[in-house]
């Protein structure tokens, strides 16, 4: 399997300008996609997260932290998306399609 070094994703990602595109939505999950090295790849944006008291009991799901106030439109600039793309680099969940 091919190792994608972090960086250079981010600077081709910078020096491209690509746009990532909205593919789906499935279980708290966000799916885009994003052309890097003439490559196309897919990436998931956790929206929702476990909520745990002080006590570590679970009190079901919230909605991610992470999030901020990043808008998730159709269209975004990858550069912009480059939190995700990182955790999803490293997780092995950024997939060549």
């Amino acid at each position: 399997m091919e190792t994608l070094n972090i960086n250079e994703v981010k600077k081709d990602l910078f020096k491209s300008k690509k746009m990532a595109k909205f593919s789906h939505y499935i279980s708290g999950n966000l799916y885009y996609t994003v052309d890097v090295f003439d490559e196309t790849y897919q990436f998931p944006i956790d929206t929702v997260e476990q909520n745990e008291n002080e006590h570590g009991i679970n009190l079901g799901l919230k909605l991610s932290e992470d999030l901020g106030t990043t808008p998730f439109n159709a269209e975004i600039r990858g550069s912009e998306l480059s939190r995700w793309i990182n955790k999803t680099i490293k997780d092995g969940t950024f997939i060549k399609l």
